[in-house]
């Protein structure tokens, strides 16, 4: 406990009034002498003896309320988090931490939010004692301060905070205030929170507190570090539409091949909204736009057709009209296209790359340099005896075309390889053995081949194929249809098949199909990588597959499709942490550019080619580019969703989790309890009415001893 007017103090003396004038018997009996002294002894020892009890208990009392009278005009207060006596000279250090991320941009009933925040912080800093210290910090964006001031600086950092769109830092802020003063040589530290309460703000330290303390019983409130304090700003309810989730129908990605764009649409209000807008603009092309009308709280998934028109990155912008809550209308995207898909292309004897089958001319002419997708395809041929299984990683996908036996060993080197999201295309031959295709179908869980239909080289139609996935990856965007139009595609017929019964291969779709029902071109998923299961092969002897106008797109894009787990797609990153990216190219000495501002890339060699990282505080939404004096690649950068739902944090919940560490809600508190609450979390809480109560009953109780104590007994 200390005090705010300790000279007051002195007051104390004057509870020795009292017993200075008892003592001092200034008025003292006189003894005169009476015919009879019967009466009077007639008292009883023990009636003489409860006067002087009364005398001394109304001494007491008097003297007590004296002493609070002198407390309250020392206006004595508590620090604030502390359940002790404190010393009245005691150095005390505050750190403040406001947030300034983009939801604080809203404007309430008082004013925007980031002003209340500011202004709370001042009215602590002003209700300081000059000793006081003070340290500011924001929550998003770049670290503004990170230094303990006096109180003039420290009103000076408060007013220099401003809104950042940036990722929210608020755990790390708050572990980097807790390093900085927990150590510092103050006898009491407290942290303050200033924040809107976001759940998705909140949450994350209420997490970090349990998993710090490892010490805490199941179900027991966490005692912070350093006594905390939220300070959570009203409530503002305001109308806020935004992009929830962006994604491709598949990553198969190609110069001037259609790809479709899932954008999700979240009415994160309390209130139905109409006449918004969504649209979207490709590579500074308006590639179309929706009217929006959503319920309280509904979401929406709508579709646009993209064309990359380069390799590298091409850029888009997703763009809200009409919403209440602008600070997050506008999302950035980014579609990479690779230079070029590596694959491994593995036969049974040694050929050159040259049009011996449908299939490598097909290839051979997507490999001419003057077609503007070649080098989109870089295939390197190899023999089963020449093939290294260290090579596998400078690929991204691997065509095993029309061998007799697939080696034990190959298929051990694929399976780790292909879950890693690399892709396997298998095309079997006339001689190609059931068995060992099995050993490596059962090791994909992608069923068998049971047995073989037809003749090969007979020429004779055994069934035909004109069944098709048209939403499957392969398939997506390659036909031109109206509405409601039935597909149909050229039927295709089968001369020789090896019959593949995929019942047991979950998650497999038959992509193209016979009449039977058999699979003519099976998919799957393995691990993050893709498996691809051909039953024919692609000569005259299996079917009349390469005279349809099917056969080029669907070898382009199967090839494409496997070779794009890994590389290719949307690039984006959500701001508030660290950016990792790996590129296969030799972009040695890249750095990060967005604007006229640039950081050092750190990098790394993996087995995947460089890896490239970089701290995000300073950087804002929109794009920044990977590049060196050769090369660039854009990455979308996004807002914390987080920041885009205004749902606050339950007081309760935090009170109970969180021990030592008040929750005040500014939206329950009157002007003066405002003040009043501020003061006492800024330098401790007045008790002086505890006292000034305390002396009220005590002269209360002084008077009923007085009227009611009567220790006379007559007989």
């Amino acid at each position: 406990m200390s005090f705010l007017n300790p000279f007051f103090l002195l007051a104390l003396l004057a509870v020795g009034l009292p017993l200075l004038l008892h003592l001092l018997k200034l008025r003292k009996a006189k003894k005169l002498s009476f015919s009879t002294l019967q009466f009077f002894k007639a008292l009883e020892q023990t009636t003489l003896r409860r006067v002087e009890i009364k005398r001394w208990l109304l001494l007491l009392l008097r003297m007590l309320a004296l002493a609070c009278l002198a407390m309250v005009l020392a206006r004595p207060f508590l620090p604030p988090n502390s359940f002790g006596l404190a010393n009245q000279n005691a150095s005390v250090v505050h750190a403040i931490l406001i947030d300034n991320s983009s939801s604080m941009s809203r404007i309430g009933p008082q004013g925007p939010l980031l002003e209340q925040a500011q202004a709370v912080a001042l009215e602590m800093i002003d209700n300081g004692r000059e000793r006081d210290r003070f340290v500011l910090q924001n929550t998003s964006g770049p670290a503004l301060f990170n230094q303990i001031s006096e109180s003039t600086t420290a009103r000076a950092r408060a007013q220099e905070i401003t809104i950042q769109q940036g990722g929210d830092y608020l755990v790390k802020r708050y572990t980097e205030l807790v390093e900085l003063i927990q150590n510092a040589p103050y006898a009491q530290k407290n942290i303050y929170v200033i924040t809107d309460g976001q759940v998705n703000s909140l949450a994350p330290l209420v997490d970090y507190l349990t998993q710090s303390n490892d010490s805490a019983a199941i179900n027991q409130a966490i005692r912070p570090p350093l006594p905390t304090t939220i300070i959570a700003l009203g409530d503002t309810d305001v109308q806020n539409t935004y992009v929830s989730n962006v994604e491709l129908s598949s990553n198969l990605v190609g110069i001037n091949t259609p790809s479709e764009v899932f954008v999700e649409v979240h009415n994160a209000g309390s209130i139905p909204i109409a006449n918004q807008f969504l649209s979207l603009e490709f590579n500074d092309q308006q590639v179309g736009q929706y009217t929006l009308s959503l319920g309280a709280g509904e979401k929406r998934i709508l579709s646009f057709e993209i064309v990359p028109s380069s390799t590298g990155s091409n850029t888009g912008l997703l763009r809200l009209e009409g919403d209440e809550f602008g600070i997050d209308n506008e999302r950035a995207i980014s579609l990479f296209v690779p230079d070029q898909r590596n694959i491994l292309w593995l036969e049974e004897t040694a050929t050159s790359l040259g049009p011996r089958s449908p299939l490598e001319l097909v290839i051979q002419t997507l490999s001419n340099p003057q077609n503007p997708s070649s080098s989109a395809l870089n295939i390197t041929k190899r023999t089963l005896n020449s093939w290294d299984e260290q090579e596998l990683e400078q690929f991204d996908a691997v065509l095993i075309h029309g061998l007799t036996q697939i080696p034990d060993g190959l298929i051990n080197s694929l399976l780790p390889w292909v879950q890693n999201s690399h892709g396997l295309w298998v095309i079997p031959s006339s001689t190609s053995q059931l068995t060992s295709y099995n050993r490596l179908l059962s090791s994909f869980n992608a069923g068998q081949f049971v047995g073989q239909i037809g003749n090969y080289g007979s020429y004779e139609a055994q069934t035909n194929a004109d069944e098709i996935i048209e939403n499957h990856p392969l398939f997506d965007g390659l036909f031109e249809r109206e509405e409601r139009e039935e597909l149909e595609i050229d039927p295709i017929s089968i001369y020789y098949q090896f019959q593949h019964n995929a019942s047991g291969a979950d998650g497999g779709y038959n992509v193209i199909q016979n009449s039977f029902g058999d699979p003519l071109l099976f998919s799957k998923a393995f691990g993050n990588g893709q498996l691809l299961i051909s039953s024919i092969g692609y000569d005259a002897g299996f079917s009349n597959i390469q005279l349809k106008p099917i056969f080029p797109p669907l070898l382009y894009r199967a090839l494409v499709f496997i070779s794009s787990s890994q590389q290719g797609g949307l690039e984006e990153h959500e701001l508030g942490n660290t950016l990792e990216i790996v590129d296969e190219r030799s972009m040695t000495g890249a750095r990060f550019v967005q604007g006229k501002k640039t950081w050092a890339a750190r990098e790394q060699q993996s087995s995947s080619g460089l890896r490239f990282s970089a701290d995000d505080e300073e950087w804002e939404p929109g794009w920044i580019q990977l590049k060196n004096d050769a090369q660039q690649r854009s990455i979308a950068l996004l807002a914390p969703m987080s920041e885009s739902i205004f749902t606050t944090y339950d007081e309760q919940t935090w009170e109970t989790r969180i021990s030592d560490s008040p929750y005040l809600s500014l939206e329950e508190l009157s002007g003066e309890q405002l003040s009043a609450e501020i003061q006492a979390i800024s330098f401790g809480r007045e008790i002086w009415t505890w006292f000034l109560l305390a002396g009220l009953f005590f002269l209360l109780l002084e008077t009923l001893v007085s009227v009611f104590y009567t220790p006379q007994q007559y007989e």
